[in-house]
């Protein structure tokens, strides 16, 4: 309107006060425009780094919270992504896109408003063309939305593959299938690229349709605009406003064409975040959880206990099994016999599917899940070490041990002869999935940091497997010692280590088949044992 102004009434009667006050009305305009959207790209972008914190955090949280069960059938990419691209999406929707399209909306309707003041005719001729380009927007909404959802589920493959290809590429290399990896990783990533050539291809095609709408306002408003100006029913100066204004409105709204197509990438982001969120851990804090009484002996007791994996039928049938607080006990058995799924069940990693198991009296599901946690520790075969310190790895199971505690724990596993390196040096770092360490010094370490948590019931699922049959033996009677009034859990295969243990329990295709000592069993055959 300023414009108008300036062109049909102070160029032609050569007013120059009113020319420095119209220059100055549209310097202002636009620098407090320019002002307005670098302060606002600010604030935004704050806003939206705390709240990728935030998002960061919550996922995190979440997947603290969730079950064995889930990390067994996830690969640890696909539980990666969320943390990287759809949080990243967000955060450029909320610093650069929603902004814009605030922005976009806010100039539309002020511009919109500006163009009915100047000339209610030419904006009637606008308005028609507003439904169909509704229509058109509502006709590709759902298909960007679909195509957005495939590239995203395509890169989250790939990043999955990729994490998986990299932690095991020494293996890869050593069984000579490093090309076979290549052309599945060409594969994965060919297919992200066609997913995104068919959703650029999508957008390019909404873009175009949309931009024939803008081209055909553009031309009736000249057109129209200049038949009205021949009937001198409109001024140049209004024409050449309204036109500006025109220009104003059609050229962010091109733009959020763009931005359209972009945004659907991000809500398909969001819809994945929402997804893990959704997510619910298979084993639960009961309502009315309470804490294991320290006075209290831990005794175990399984009752018609039953389970199975993801549905796929009972791998483990117990009807009845009694362990007494303070019990050493042994479990045997070929792999796929049951022994680690025992274990298991007893931390509660995974619930029972009937039947069942109670410790202290008390129904595991009824236990608080920290209380049982910090009572009941299963150690695996392939203890998790973490990239930081000897001395941090091992507080992780004694909070605030000093360093004599440390030591003394490395001394009962056998970790002191390199002082200077390594496991032996308090202050050494593990490196990723402790690769500086032997495998047997990972399964000491792990051993270590358990005797300092000191639980009520320890189990060791061939967690002293890497170790030589004299070395298990030295730590499991350390152990016995070191836990003297704790309940002790062996899985193993090797009958020559726990001969000295009072119980040792058989087990064949899920289920319990024999209970007696080692008097009973021979390294042969170790189902001579008492029939239950």
């Amino acid at each position: 309107m300023t414009l108008s102004w300036l062109i049909d009434s102070v160029l032609p009667a050569h007013k120059s006060r009113l020319l420095a006050l119209a220059v100055a009305l549209i310097f202002v305009s636009y620098e407090g425009k320019a002002i307005l959207n670098v302060l606002g790209a600010y604030l935004a972008f704050r806003a939206t780094q705390e709240t990728a914190l935030a998002l960061r955090m919550s996922l995190l949280r979440h997947f603290d919270s969730l079950s064995t069960e889930y990390f067994d059938r996830t690969p640890v990419g696909e539980m990666l992504y969320p943390f990287e691209a759809p949080i990243d999406e967000v955060s450029f929707f909320g610093s650069d896109l929603l902004p814009s399209l605030l922005r976009t909306a806010v100039a539309a309707g002020v511009t919109l408003s500006a163009m009915a003041v100047l000339s209610p005719v030419l904006t009637l001729v606008v308005i028609p063309l507003v439904p169909p380009f509704l229509v058109l927007r509502h006709h590709y909404r759902r298909r960007i939305g679909r195509e957005a959802d495939s590239v995203q589920a395509a890169r989250s493959r790939f990043r999955s593959f990729l994490q998986e290809h990299l932690s095991a590429l020494t293996q890869i290399q050593l069984l000579g299938q490093t090309e076979a990896q290549e052309a599945h990783a060409h594969q994965l990533l060919a297919t992200t690229v066609r997913s995104q050539d068919v959703l650029s291809r999508t957008g390019a095609c909404f873009s175009a349709l949309s931009n024939l709408f803008i081209s055909t306002g553009i031309a009736v408003i000249l057109g129209g605009g200049s038949a009205l100006g021949f009937g001198n029913q409109l001024t140049i100066g209004t024409l050449v406003a309204f036109y500006s204004l025109l220009v104003q409105l059609f050229e962010p709204l091109s733009a959020a064409m763009e931005m359209y197509s972009r945004a659907q990438r991000t809500f398909a982001g969001i819809r994945q975040i929402q997804t893990v969120l959704e997510t619910r851990p298979a084993v639960r804090e009961h309502p009315a959880a309470r804490p294991l009484t320290p006075s209290l002996p831990l005794d175990v007791a399984f009752r018609n206990v039953s389970f199975g994996y993801n549905g796929r039928g009972h791998v483990l049938r117990v009807p009845q099994l009694e362990i007494r607080q303070g019990e050493r006990v042994a479990i045997v058995g070929a792999n796929g016999a049951g022994k680690s799924t025992l274990g298991k069940l007893l931390a509660r990693l995974y619930d029972v599917d009937s039947g069942e198991i109670r410790v202290a009296g008390l129904d595991v599901r009824a236990i608080a899940l920290k209380n049982l946690r910090s009572s009941v520790s299963y150690l695996s075969a392939q203890p998790a070490l973490f990239y930081r310190s000897l001395a941090d790895n091992l507080r992780l199971g004694g909070g605030e041990s000093g360093e004599d505690d440390l030591l003394r724990v490395l001394e009962m596993v056998g970790l002191t002869k390199h002082p200077d390196r390594g496991p032996g040096s308090l202050e050494g770092y593990i490196e990723p999935c402790g690769s500086n360490l032997s495998n047997g010094e990972r399964q000491r370490v792990a051993i270590a940091r358990a005797l300092l948590h000191r639980p009520r019931i320890l189990i060791l699922d061939e967690t002293t497997s890497s170790l030589d049959p004299d070395s298990e033996e030295t730590i499991l009677r350390t152990v016995d010692q070191a836990l003297a009034d704790s309940t002790l859990i062996v899985m193993t295969h090797r009958l020559s280590s726990i001969h000295w243990m009072g119980r040792i329990l058989v087990m064949r295709k899920g289920k319990i088949v024999a209970d007696g000592d080692h008097a009973f069993l021979s390294p042969g055959d170790t189902i001579q044992a008492p029939k239950l």
